[in-house]
């Protein structure tokens, strides 16, 4: 079968009979002449059928919504390029000699009937929101951009792709927001028998969470295998419905042995940049699409991720300039030695550099207990944040990991957690440990940042968050 896309770029095909399939998107009929847009997914702009109205008598069958498939032969048009200028390009379209309708669509109750719908009302129709130009756009950009992730670190990286389980009996960041499994229905136990739910009696004969993150079973790999990473789905019991918050989202995970801090930014920086840039190649039709609709000004932010300098300043450097800048830029936030960066004051380190910008040696006290501490000031840990520009805020953080048994069971005791779910991970600090770190990195984020979308709902085909599960 010939996808759309494929024929509006082949031009042998031209005068040659062919089938298409597709959805309905617009029809205009005329005394004599019927024009039809249809689309299969796989472009933003769809293909035009012409058809001599006379020659079917079924024509008002075919209504907005409804799959059909078209015979006819590829022809070549013109159009210009304003009312002013004599300048024309060309455009492709069907002489169509024979139309078959596939699936009806029940005009009544079709969502899409009228031509301007909000991003707001769309989502509400998850299923075939995708139908829409907007929708389909940035479906595309998203599986291009997964794509492109996989190539990099699959082949110019020479990481290795493996997916650790979704299950798992740990929280790996320590602080709570879990979803715990079972395979009871737990709506016909009282509460009384809640309290005394015997989990041996369960699935897994013990209390089983969906994982928050895959790093401690990617650390594991990769301290067998060198470099891995992985594209896991991550969950969290969140109780936010920002614009940037899901309840469940695609979560790129890099783990890599002998790596350095300064590799690892390198590693992440160049990921976002090739990706970017690749993009920008390879699916111009969707991001011009975008910038007609949606994302003004997409082209030169894509542009500008791709070539600006990432800058990299220290956790205590990005404070005193914030604290510099307050006043300057009538920040809200009271800017305190010590604190975690929010989104105004990711937004304005981003604004003041108006670049990318990575904040390394965070304390350690408010982060992660698997986090090396810095040689020189215990105080602080070899990681980093990524923060990127036009309100996306944090997008990657990454860190070197303890490789000390003698430190990381410190650091657990210390901080009273449940050593028995993450036994497996401290022992890989006994048998054979090395130097490692890795990073991870929000997909859903990624997508935001490189179609222009401002939430992350409209960027994942079926989002679930708090208090929101419809699918």
């Amino acid at each position: 079968m010939n996808s759309i896309k494929n024929l509006l770029k082949t031009t042998h095909i031209l005068d040659t009979e062919l089938v298409v399939r597709g959805w309905l998107l617009t029809k205009r009929a005329q005394k004599e002449i019927t024009f039809i847009n249809i689309n299969d997914g796989s472009c933003p702009q769809g293909l035009q059928l012409v058809l001599q109205s006379t020659l079917f008598d079924n024509l008002v069958d075919f209504t907005i919504g409804c799959s059909l498939e078209a015979t006819g032969k590829i022809v070549e048009t013109y159009k210009s390029l304003s009312n002013t200028s004599p300048e024309k390009i060309p455009l492709y379209e069907m002489q169509c000699s024979k139309l078959v309708l596939i699936g009806t669509c029940d005009t009544e109750t079709y969502p899409f009937a009228k031509t301007k719908l909000s991003l707001e009302y769309l989502r509400k129709f998850s299923h075939i929101r995708g139908r829409t130009s907007t929708y389909g756009s940035i479906f595309r950009l998203r599986s291009q951009i997964m794509l492109e992730m996989h190539k990099y670190l699959g082949g110019n990286e020479e990481f290795l792709f493996l997916n650790p389980p979704i299950i798992t009996r740990g929280d790996c960041e320590g602080g709570g927001g879990v979803f715990q499994l079972t395979e009871k229905d737990l709506s016909v136990i009282s509460p009384t028998q809640l309290n005394k739910f015997d989990w041996v009696q369960d699935h897994f004969s013990q209390p089983v969470y969906l994982t928050v993150s895959s790093q401690l079973q990617l650390e594991a790999l990769a301290c067998s295998l060198g470099r891995v990473y992985t594209t896991n789905k991550s969950f969290r019991a969140e109780h936010s419905t920002t614009h940037k918050h899901l309840s469940e989202f695609e979560h790129l995970e890099v783990e890599a042995c002998y790596v350095n801090l300064s590799e690892l930014m390198d590693i992440a920086e160049n990921l976002i940049k090739n990706i970017g840039q690749n993009i920008l190649n390879t699916c111009i039709d969707d991001i011009k699409n975008l910038e007609k609709f949606i994302s003004p000004n997409l082209s030169a932010r894509l542009v500008h991720i791709t070539t600006s300098k990432y800058i990299r300043t220290s956790y205590g450097d990005a404070i005193k300039l914030l604290q510099r800048l307050r006043t300057e830029l009538k920040l809200e936030t009271d800017i305190i030695d010590g604190m975690d960066l929010n989104s105004e004051m990711e937004s304005a380190l981003t604004t003041h550099y108006d670049a990318p910008v990575f904040v390394y040696d965070w304390p350690f006290e408010i982060k992660a207990f698997y986090m090396k501490r810095s040689d020189t000031n215990p105080t602080l840990c070899k990681n980093f944040d990524l923060l990127m520009p036009y309100k996306v805020g944090e997008l990657i953080g990454g860190s070197i990991r303890e490789d000390s048994y003698e430190k990381i069971t410190e650091v657990v005791a210390l901080r009273k957690m449940n050593v028995d779910p993450i036994q497996y991970y401290l022992d890989l600090r006994k048998f054979g440990s090395v130097p490692h770190g890795g990073f991870g990195l929000g997909l859903d984020r990624l997508v935001m940042l490189m179609t222009g979308m401002d939430n992350v709902k409209d960027v994942v085909p079926f989002p679930i968050q708090y208090k929101s599960c419809d699918y």
